[in-house]
């Protein structure tokens, strides 16, 4: 089975990835650079045409895969603006280094405080999977801003506000129009309200290696259209419902019982 056909939950994806870092020898901004990377060529590909920026940044990791794309953008012309919310000083090592990268390349950063988002392509990048709390205060505020703009929002990893295992809406969630999922897909995106905030749904493994993902039990397996093709045979277009045999229904309520045969 492939990776991109099963889902996981936020534990199980936090453990491919200390497996990818601790057994598969992928150092931590390595992984934060090719999550970046594959956000900025999602980007990219869907909006060729974006020349500005908005980078909705937190102190996490997530926050620095938008550091990262935001760096890779101003190194490729476009003109990108970080909105950072979060104490800086509770960033992780790898976030901090992001963060000091894109400052070096001249990307502007600026804190959030809830300004007008006027531009083309917004990048999601405030909240992860670690959300267990309905979002508050200046988090619901940038989340506001970003669904209020009228501009496409590519979120990191999953939209900022969306309970990573159930889908639920916490209070108030980042309603995207495309998402990009790493490493493993979490189960929230494709249940509750997950399908509806997240828009187009795109994977990336980040080059983790099949040997991290031995034993980790994925919660459920998507099934997807091209699954379903095989299951029902291609008919004749001017094929009658009576050449294919018959349909028994039974059905009753309130003491009875009917049936009818089609």
């Amino acid at each position: 089975m492939k990776v991109q056909d099963t889902l996981y939950s936020a534990a199980q994806v936090r453990e491919l990835d200390r497996r990818a870092i601790h057994e598969q020898g992928i150092a931590s901004g390595e992984l934060m650079a090719r999550a970046g990377a594959a956000v900025y060529l999602a980007l990219r590909a869907r909006y060729p045409r974006a020349r500005r920026l908005a980078v909705v940044c937190g102190p996490g990791n997530n926050g620095g895969d938008g550091y990262v794309v935001a760096r890779l953008a101003k190194q490729d012309g476009l003109e990108p603006t970080v909105y950072a919310l979060g104490d800086p000083a509770r960033a992780s090592a790898e976030a901090a280094a992001a963060r000091r990268h894109a400052v070096a390349a001249g990307v502007t950063v600026q804190p959030f405080g809830a300004p007008p988002l006027r531009t083309d392509v917004i990048v999601d990048a405030l909240l992860g999977i670690g959300l267990e709390r309905a979002v508050q205060n200046e988090w619901r505020a940038a989340i506001d801003a970003m669904n209020q703009s009228g501009a496409p929002i590519v979120a990191v990893d999953i939209p900022s506000g969306l309970h990573a295992d159930s889908g639920a809406v916490m209070g108030t969630a980042v309603r995207a129009h495309v998402s990009v999922c790493f490493i493993g897909y979490k189960i929230g995106l494709f249940t509750g309200a997950g399908r509806e905030q997240a828009g187009e749904i795109l994977f990336d493994d980040l080059g983790v290696p099949r040997e991290a993902y031995r034993d980790v039990v994925p919660l459920a397996r998507r099934i997807t259209l091209d699954d379903l093709g095989g299951l029902v045979p291609r008919r004749v277009r001017d094929a009658h419902k009576g050449l294919f045999g018959q349909v028994l229904v039974v059905g009753g309520g309130r003491g009875m019982i009917g049936a009818a045969r089609l």
